[in-house]
Formats: C-alpha cells, sequence, structure tokens
C-alpha cells in the first residue's frame, strides 16, 4: 500500500485530479468555485494565498533540490563544461518560446497580453520525464539528458519570477530584503557550525518568507535561498549516504507530491469560454518553441564540438523538445502572477493546461516513427 501511494504521487497524478476538478468544478458552477478559493478565512488569507504563497515554498524548494545536486560534485550538471549542450538547449527552449510569443501575438494578440511572455519558457519536470520514460526508458541518454536541460530550465525559471514579476499592484519594497539576506546569513552560520537538522534551517526560510513578502516579491521562492545550506555533502574518505537534504527531500516529497492536487484545484479552475487567442499562442510557444529552441541550439552546440551522445538521433531530440513543451505547474504559476485582468490570466491558463497534449503528441510520433535503438535492450 505504501508502495502504491508513493508511485501515484510520482506519476503527479494528485496534480492532475487536481486540474480535472477544477476545470469541472469552475464549469459546472464558477460561482460556488470561486467563492471557495478567494473567499477571505482570516485577513489577508484565503484558500488560494495558502496554497500559491505558502505550499508552493515546498515545491519551489523541492525543485531547488535538484539543482543543488545536480551542480554539486559527482552531480549530473558537474563539471559544467560537460553539459554544454544541455545548458545551451534549455537556453534554445528558453529564448524560442518568448521570440515565438512576441511574434504570433504581434499578428494575433494585444498589447494587454505581452506580460505573460515567460509562459512558454517553464518545463513541467516531472511530467515531461513521466513521458520521456515511456518513450525512451529512464536508461537512454535522451532521458537523462531531459533531465540535465529541464533542472537548468528550473534555474532559470525561477530566476525569472524573481527578476521579472514583481505584484504589479504593490511596489517592491527592497528594504524588507534584508529580512531575506540575514535569512541566508543565518543559515550559512548553521551550516558553518555543522548544525545538521533540516529543521533549523526551515526556521530560517521564515524569515525568508516573511522579507520576501513584506518586500511584495513572491514569498513562494523563500526555500531556494535555504535549501544549499542545508548539508547535502557526505565526508570526504567516507561511502555516500543519506545527507540532511535527502532526508529533507524524503519528509516532505509525499506532502509536494500530494499538496500538488491543491495547486490544480487552486489554480486551474478556468471556464472553457475564456478560451481566446492568448491559449493558441500560449500552446504554440510551448509546443513549436520548445521542440525546435531545443533541437536548434544543441545542433549549433554541435558545430563547436559540444555534442550530445550518439545514441540520441535528431527525432529524439525533437522528441526531447515536445516533452519539454509540457509547461503546466509552473506556466499555470506564471499565468496567474503575469496578469492582473482574471479573463487573459485565464486565456493564458488553458494554453499552460493544453501543453500536456505535447506530451501525447510526442508518444504518438514515437510510437509511429521512432525505431527501438539497441540500447534499451542492454
Amino acid at each position: 500500500m505504501k508502495e502504491l501511494v508513493k508511485k501515484i504521487g510520482e506519476l503527479s497524478i494528485p496534480l492532475i485530479v487536481g486540474i480535472v476538478a477544477a476545470l469541472a468544478w469552475a464549469n459546472i458552477d464558477s460561482y460556488s468555485y470561486n467563492d471557495f478559493i478567494y473567499r477571505e478565512l482570516a485577513p489577508g488569507v484565503n484558500f488560494h494565498f495558502l496554497v500559491n504563497d505558502v505550499f508552493l515554498v515546498l515545491f519551489f524548494g523541492s525543485v531547488s533540490i535538484e539543482i543543488v545536486h545536480g551542480v554539486a560534485p559527482g552531480g549530473n550538471l558537474y563539471p559544467i563544461k560537460n553539459t554544454v549542450s544541455n545548458l545551451l538547449g534549455a537556453l534554445g527552449g528558453i529564448l524560442l518560446p518568448i521570440a515565438l510569443f512576441f511574434s504570433l501575438n504581434a499578428f494575433f494578440g494585444s498589447p494587454d497580453y505581452h506580460n505573460g511572455w515567460a509562459i512558454p519558457t517553464a518545463t513541467d519536470v516531472a511530467i515531461s520525464l513521466l513521458f520521456a520514460q515511456m518513450i525512451f526508458g529512464k536508461k537512454h541518454p535522451a532521458f537523462t539528458f531531459l533531465l540535465l536541460l529541464a533542472i537548468a530550465d528550473d534555474v532559470v525559471g525561477l530566476a525569472i519570477i524573481a527578476l521579472f514579476y514583481p505584484d504589479p499592484e504593490l511596489p517592491v519594497n527592497p528594504r524588507w530584503l534584508s529580512l531575506v539576506f540575514v535569512a541566508v546569513a543565518v543559515a550559512w552560520i548553521l551550516n558553518k557550525h555543522k548544525v545538521r537538522s533540516y529543521w533549523a534551517y526551515l526556521l530560517t526560510g521564515i524569515l525568508s518568507w516573511a522579507g520576501l513578502h513584506e518586500a511584495n516579491m513572491h514569498p513562494s521562492l523563500a526555500l531556494i535561498f535555504i535549501i544549499p545550506f542545508i548539508p547535502h555533502e557526505t565526508e570526504p574518505g567516507k561511502e555516500r549516504c543519506q545527507t540532511e537534504l535527502d532526508r529533507f527531500e524524503s519528509d516532505f516529497k509525499p506532502i509536494v507530491d500530494y499538496g500538488l492536487f491543491f495547486f490544480g484545484l487552486s489554480n486551474a479552475g478556468v471556464v472553457f469560454s475564456s478560451i481566446s487567442e492568448l491559449t493558441l499562442i500560449v500552446f504554440v510557444s510551448l509546443l513549436a518553441g520548445k521542440t525546435f529552441g531545443i533541437y536548434l541550439m544543441v545542433k549549433i552546440a554541435g558545430l563547436f564540438k559540444f555534442r550530445i551522445n550518439n545514441a540520441i538521433t535528431d527525432l529524439d531530440l525533437l522528441l526531447i523538445g515536445m516533452t519539454a513543451g509540457i509547461g503546466l505547474t509552473v506556466s499555470l504559476f506564471i499565468a496567474e502572477i503575469a496578469y492582473t485582468d482574471g479573463s487573459i490570466a485565464d486565456a493564458a491558463k488553458m494554453g499552460a493546461l493544453f501543453s500536456l497534449f505535447n506530451g501525447f503528441i510526442a508518444l504518438a510520433v514515437a510510437k509511429l516513427i521512432r525505431k527501438e535503438p539497441e540500447i534499451e535492450h542492454i
């Protein structure tokens, strides 16, 4: 039973159920849905706030754990010079979607849509890897390539959210960011004094959250500044064992996996009548932008001798781009914070939701065209 519960979480089923429930509820009775999501539970606190500003602290914290592990010695992104093609692929999968978004918006959209340019830059790591596993299998180099690319994508995505999307109704108050610096300093001191318990570091995360909240920036990013200081290195001369960061990840992973049900419920409740040209702009920017942006940039990297594994064919590279074009979770979040007009945000969210079909498109193309390479049978 325990394994089943774990597997359900790993397959992102709670998130998908939350999305389906939100869509059904909003389209059956949008009034009761919005009343539930936005009803004030306490001054300044509603269900949407608890999910997007509190729960997502753990979600983005878990994302940053992947980055910490990736750049550490022995990690998938260490040393950086061995992953240049992945990093450039991630860059292509960010720049071309942005360019496509602005180009399509110039022809079919509206100036009111401009602020959503970052929506198609996101990749939903868990669901993208789920489709990649079905297409390639975990042992194929294409799976690892997508994993590294997605980690690099996350780094840029978190930076975009922090730098380009302050609250449009409340100007940034830089004075309060001093609390974030204090939190980081305390976390650094704890690390230097070899404090092992991750709970001590989470307390500094509360200080970081308060600083970001009062500075009118996104408090959901509070833990990404703290996670790197939670002990995660094995002592020299000793075999790799579970570190405190591993324990934190293990303890909170079920909460994050199942908590995404509430994220889906809180953010995906859009009525189908909200579909507009913006929906198509977001969807096409994700599908075409990611697919061809990653492909072209990796090919350019190859011209400069930064090559990828020979087992990854051109078709595999295109399939990697298609699966990376599943924005979903982070795209929904950016759509929520990019627009103050709810109807525009809903149209953009529909594009992010439709990006789930990119995975099925990749799966269909793989079944119809792709030949199973020998590596799968080794």
